[in-house]
């Protein structure tokens, strides 16, 4: 299992977010006022899912066209989202650049640097591709530390030296115009039979190889030089395997976060509500309106309901049962139960379905789950135990929010305030939360009172 997680994410030109750069940490609770920017942020996110997993053929007209979504309706502008992920220590960048103006969607640019090593973008059907220069003279020069996986040299250092001018170009090769950056088979099979150069005490071997490009245009195009990085596996001291060169490691593990993303905005619990068609679902959607076929799914994987839904629930309805049922149609409903007697939909609380179906995003585990005004239909006590949940779990999670219960069960570090200036959403993080602490007890007022009432700003302890 690759160890992975989301740091910063970067966000220009779409809607009020004409550019904003936000660190994103375990729990990140997004505190604004109404009309603030808080729901662009997952609407960013949102047009990212349209455009990748669903593959919309326009994913802008879900708001009515492109000059509705790009700032200030500028439809010469292009909307640019840029995700920085740590990947097993490497800080990995992949940011993608659309437009869909005049009503043709188009991905205009891709990129995906691992700082420090390569660099690989995409305009059309080109490829660009350039090592880290440094990267480059840090290998040749230490290269008396290698040898090949054989133990014998074989002239390595030469065969560096060679190439190096070729190394540290920029690389340009032809690539399917239809295909995503990571999606591209030449990224993800990038090295092709080339030479090893292992080092003896570290973690990775270097792979002298050669990039083309799609298969279909390999026969035209002249092999290139790159030098790969690849993870070893120790399985004894003096044995290992090689993992997949380190590009194809990030790009896989770039595109399986944007696969499984899980958003919960906004739920529909009339929907959840109604019976649904029986069938085998995974993912929940956006509005939750298939909780009772996710929820029965991981019934019957489980052979019970897992200790991760049924523990909270518990401690917030002791005497309320949640079972999965299959009606006399064949179709798939939530069930609820107090002290036995069953309650039917339309009288069952809407807080029941939130609580039940949040749970459920919380126990499938996604690597950043976005849930936008989590207060809703829930009481303060519940909203503590789910932020608890959230806090000790896997995932990453962004929540948007404007109420002063959940503003002051959040850790100050945890928060990121959201204002609108001048029509363009500013988000901050705080930036000493022990100094504002001491003013908070020194003015005897909450953070969300010093938030609504403006006192918080004059500290100058934010980021």
């Amino acid at each position: 299992m690759v160890n992975a997680s989301l740091k910063k994410v970067i966000i220009k030109n779409f809607k009020s977010l004409h550019d904003c750069e936000i660190d994103i940490g375990k729990l990140n609770v997004v505190v604004g006022a109404n009309a603030s920017g808080k729901s662009n942020l997952v609407e960013a996110f949102r047009l990212l899912k349209k455009i990748y997993v669903d593959k919309d053929i326009n994913p802008f007209s879900e708001w009515w066209g492109y000059d509705n979504v790009v700032w200030q309706r500028k439809e010469e502008l292009h909307v640019t989202i840029g995700l920085l992920f740590d990947i097993e220590g490497y800080d990995v960048y992949y940011e993608t650049t659309s437009t869909g103006a005049g009503g043709k969607f188009q991905i205009l640019r891709e990129l995906l640097d691992i700082k420090g090593y390569i660099r690989i973008g995409k305009e059309g059907e080109w490829l660009n591709v350039k090592h880290d220069n440094n990267f480059i003279e840090q290998v040749i020069k230490n290269l008396d530390d290698y040898k090949s996986g054989s133990g014998r040299y074989y002239g390595a250092k030469s065969i560096l030296k060679t190439e190096k001018n070729q190394l540290m170009k920029e690389t340009k090769i032809r690539v399917d115009i239809n295909k995503r950056l990571l999606e591209l088979e030449s990224i993800r099979e990038f090295h092709w039979e080339g030479r090893r150069l292992t080092g003896k005490r570290t973690a990775n071997v270097f792979v002298l190889s050669y990039i083309y490009g799609s298969r279909s245009s390999q026969k035209d195009e002249k092999l290139k030089p790159a030098l790969t990085l690849c993870p070893v596996v120790y399985e004894k001291s003096d044995r290992y395997h090689l993992e997949p060169p380190l590009f194809t490691i990030a790009s896989k593990t770039i595109f399986s976060a944007i696969n499984k993303l899980l958003i919960l905005y906004p739920l529909n619990i009339r929907s959840m509500k109604v019976p649904q068609p029986f069938r085998r679902e995974e993912t929940l959607k956006e509005d939750g309106s298939n909780i009772a076929s996710v929820y029965h799914t991981i019934y019957l994987e489980e052979g019970k309901i897992p200790e991760e839904i049924y523990d909270p629930i518990s401690m917030i309805f002791p005497k309320i049962e949640v079972r999965p049922h299959i009606t006399e149609d064949g179709r798939v409903m939530i069930k609820f139960f107090d002290e036995g007697l069953e309650l039917l939909p339309p009288n069952t609380s809407d807080g029941f379905y939130k609580i039940l179906t949040v749970l459920t995003a919380i126990y499938l585990k996604p690597p950043l789950i976005i849930i936008d005004e989590i207060e809703n239909s829930l009481h303060p006590s519940t909203l503590e135990l789910i932020l608890d949940t959230i806090g000790i779990g896997q995932t990453q999670a962004i929540i948007t929010t404007h109420s002063p219960v959940v503003v002051d069960m959040t850790e100050l570090s945890d928060i990121i305030l959201v204002e609108k200036e001048q029509g363009e959403s500013k988000f901050r993080r705080i930036k000493d939360p022990e100094k504002i602490k001491e003013f908070l007890i020194k003015k005897g007022i909450t953070f969300s009172e010093g938030w609504i009432y403006g006192d918080l700003f004059k500290t100058k302890q934010l980021a």
